[in-house]
């Protein structure tokens, strides 16, 4: 009687463990940005996949190199709506749009395994374009033009 409690316990376990809901891309999108903004890199490698993968072993990687190990921050509340997720040209894949600190930005995620990672995130300042740069310059400094008249009277 105890062997066939234990057995049944086990497969309604597993019925539970098998009906679980996959995370949505959006769940997947605010789960990996929080654990970024937290150094939580540990939930945010179990997320990712490819590029974005290695971009995180990268950082670490770069981070040990310095001598500053990485460490969660639970202090830091973490910073993501307005997630709004569409579908890219290649199968099983979404593109993420989120906004963060006022910031809007965006990750890419790919179905592997039945499960959403992140594939691909832009590094800091990469969706800078150079118009926005170029606005950014201070033009009211006297430009010195003496090396450039030099290199035209050559």
């Amino acid at each position: 009687m105890k062997k066939l409690f234990v057995i049944s316990l086990a497969i309604i376990s597993l019925i539970f463990v098998q009906c679980k809901k996959a995370d949505t891309p959006e769940q997947v999108t605010e789960k990996f940005i929080s654990a970024i903004q937290q150094n939580d890199f540990a939930v945010a490698k179990a997320l990712a996949d490819s590029s974005a993968l290695e971009t995180l072993n990268m950082i670490e990687s770069f981070a040990g190199q310095m001598g500053q190990p990485i460490t969660k921050i639970d202090s830091i509340v973490p910073d993501v709506k307005d997630i709004q997720c569409e579908d890219m040209e290649v199968k099983d894949m979404k593109k993420c749009y989120y906004t963060s600190e006022g910031v809007k930005n965006y990750v890419e995620l790919k179905k592997i395994n039945n499960e959403w990672k992140v594939v691909n995130f832009p590094k800091e300042g990469e969706n800078d374009s150079a118009e926005e740069m170029d606005l950014d310059m201070d033009m009211s400094e006297d430009m010195d033009t003496t090396n450039i008249n030099n290199v035209v009277a050559n």
